[in-house]
């Protein structure tokens, strides 16, 4: 597929031109790898060093940047380069993928007091229990399991695999990737008579207006009540969620992150990947937590942190340039020592001839 460029910057917000924009474009390329015919952008400054030289023809720049131009290349000014070319992405996403029609395939089982609402598309191998309620336009793709009276809000969409356990809720516009399991057993167990005796884990999971959920993440059942997941939070690949679990809206979850049972997550709050949290603790809204923090306490709101346990973000970036000079003081220390075991056999021998 070939486009303009002066038909594709119709989709941004005040575009400012420089350069040729009768240039057709057929591809989406970084700075480094572009060629011509391809669109490239500037998403992040650190590869700014990268825009004099990339070979792309037309170039998405924010509309502050001062450095040096490419010479061969139409050049965009934009508010947001990132943003404006994720409308491109979408228009080439529906080419590429477009929505299954409506329809239900041979091999799916349903069970008879299942509701389905209308336009949906139920894919092969998918299997929709007793009671469960299937709303408008939602997408089952394939091998999907909805549990008995599970309930599935309108345009939604579950990729192959992904499973929705007895119960359990999804708002409108909930998207499932591929593999992702709501509502498995939350992992609780008492030590009775020298055996661990399995809790009953009899609540459900419920996941609010667009939310999204990464490939292989897992979000267990609440032991009682609910484990919730908030209006518009995204969550990556292969995070566990325990029970009883709270996260709050437009929170971002990065790949591997671990939250233990009945912990609380605020409004707006990021955890970094490979953030493990322990249970029963609260994250203020707005707090940031950087990639392998380990979490042990409570997290005030809006605050910037990092590490095991987590502390302040720049005072965590100096304890780890201190930690790097750490043998040079233990050298100076042990030097000091021996100096000042001289400096205590002289006084002693210089006391017994007084």
């Amino acid at each position: 597929m070939k486009y303009p460029l002066k038909e594709v910057i119709k989709l941004f917000d005040n575009p400012e031109i420089e350069g040729n924009a009768d240039v057709e474009l057929g591809a989406i390329a970084s700075l480094e790898k572009a060629k011509e015919g391809d669109l490239s952008f500037l998403g992040n400054k650190k590869y700014a060093h990268e825009v004099p030289n990339t070979k792309a023809s037309a170039v998405l720049l924010p509309r502050n940047y001062k450095g040096e131009l490419p010479k061969n290349a139409a050049i965009v000014r934009v508010d947001n380069p990132s943003a404006e070319l994720a409308k491109i992405g979408a228009i080439i996403e529906k080419a590429l993928w477009p929505a299954p029609k409506p329809g239900t395939h041979c091999t799916a089982a349903i069970d008879p007091t299942a509701k389905i609402g209308r336009d949906v598309f139920i894919g092969p191998n998918v299997s929709i229990c007793e009671g469960a309620e299937i709303g408008d336009g939602v997408v089952l793709q394939g091998n999907n399991y909805v549990g008995r009276f599970a309930k599935i809000g309108s345009l939604s969409a579950l990729m192959p695999g992904a499973i929705v356990m007895d119960y359990c809720e999804l708002g409108k516009r909930v998207r499932l990737q591929p593999g992702a399991v709501i509502g498995s057993d939350g992992y609780g167990y008492e030590f009775v008579d020298g055996r661990h005796v399995k809790v009953p884990q009899v609540g459900k999971v419920i996941l609010e207006d667009d939310v999204e959920i990464g490939a292989n993440t897992c979000i267990d059942r609440a032991r009682f009540d609910k484990t919730l997941v908030s209006q518009g939070t995204k969550i990556d690949n292969l995070v566990q969620i325990g029970h009883n679990v709270e996260i709050g809206q437009c929170a971002l979850l990065v790949s591997q992150v671990g939250i233990s049972g009945s912990t609380k997550i605020g409004n707006g709050c990021v955890l970094g990947g490979q953030v493990g949290v322990a249970g029963h603790l609260k994250i203020g809204d707005g707090a940031m937590l950087g990639g392998q923090s380990g979490v042990n306490g409570d997290i005030p709101p809006k605050s910037y942190m990092r590490g095991t346990p987590p502390r302040p973000y720049m005072r965590a970036h100096k304890l780890e340039i201190l930690l790097d000079h750490l043998h040079e003081l233990y050298d100076r220390v042990k030097e000091l020592e021996a100096l000042q075991g001289i400096q205590k056999k002289t006084i002693t021998k210089n006391e017994r001839k007084s």
